[in-house]
């Protein structure tokens, strides 16, 4: 897959003409699917999205909360099939009306011959530009626009936005529904305090992926994926409580039956099922009864038949 980056003017996109989506496309969740299942096939399919998140160029300091890094989401298209990524920053075009927007990007740097949207679309210098109008301005420059209707359940629309709530919730399994994948939080372990161990069940710990959505604080059945390999594990998503531990959330992840050192490897955890929220315990021994109640859930999770 080609990802084409720096200034749209120099792009050199792959030979022949394009079939496109356009968006910022975070999460690639089934939603966004559904527009790239709806690419020609007989076209170089392309992605138009967007590095940084529009809401940083507009309202600067924001930091949205992502479900995908941009390099997640460059793995995620390439699993679809996607050919070339065009990485646009807003801020090199947001000055351009609708239809500047489709002649000059689209048609001059993308070379596309047909784009597919959602029904809820927006482009263009102050968001001026709907669906109907990008149909209008695309016919004109030779383009074929296909609009689709939003994709979703009885709830509504797949979103990032609703996606994103549901993993600050804690509710991890519903929001792999939407996704159509296990929402992922990748980092390079850290030492710790040494708790984990002095319990007998030691960590990997790392600090929440920066801009990234944090889950909600507690307990949760997890893959850990490390240097290739998947292992099951028991991790803890919040601030310590029972030692008195405050401020800085940390995840910390113990991995079933391994043992080998991991700080300083990368580690990415997939995240399956909430099992329950964190708390404060008396004693250490009931922590250390809890633990191990959590590692039983886990196996008892992640063994079962619809779990893979």
């Amino acid at each position: 897959m080609r990802a084409l980056t720096g200034p749209h003017r120099r792009w050199d996109p792959l030979p022949g003409r394009a079939s496109v989506t356009i968006g910022v496309l975070d999460g690639v969740h089934r939603g966004h699917q559904a527009l790239l299942a709806g690419l020609d096939d007989d076209a170089v399919k392309t992605v138009l999205t967007f590095d940084p998140h529009p809401m940083e160029v507009l309202i600067p300091g924001s930091h949205p909360r992502l479900l995908t890094t941009i390099e997640e989401r460059l793995d995620l298209l390439r699993l679809h099939d996607i050919e070339q990524v065009g990485v646009l920053d807003l801020g090199e075009i947001r000055g351009l009306s609708p239809r500047r927007f489709v002649a000059e990007v689209l048609v001059g740097s993308l070379q596309a011959r047909s784009v597919v949207v959602g029904s809820s679309f927006r482009f263009g210098k102050g968001r001026a530009g709907d669906a109907a109008l990008l149909r209008e301005t695309g016919e004109a420059c030779g383009l074929e626009v296909r609009v689709l209707s939003l994709v979703g359940d009885k709830d509504g629309a797949f979103s990032s936005s609703r996606i994103r709530d549901l993993i600050e919730s804690g509710r991890v399994a519903e929001a792999e529904r939407l996704m159509g994948r296990r929402y992922r939080l990748t980092g390079t372990v850290t030492g710790g305090a040494g708790r984990g161990r002095e319990l007998g069940y030691p960590t990997a710990n790392m600090a929440p992926p920066p801009r990234k959505a944090t889950p909600a604080t507690g307990i949760y059945a997890a893959y850990a994926h490390v240097a290739g390999e998947a292992h099951q594990a028991a991790v803890s998503i919040g601030v310590r409580p029972t030692f008195g531990a405050g401020g800085e959330v940390l995840i910390e992840a113990f991995l079933l039956d391994y043992s080998a050192e991991l700080r300083g490897a990368t580690m990415t955890l997939e995240l399956v099922r909430f099992l329950r929220p964190e708390r404060r315990f008396e004693t250490v021994a009931d922590l250390t009864a809890a633990i191990g109640a959590d590692v039983e859930d886990v196996r008892r999770v992640l063994g079962a038949p619809d779990v893979v």
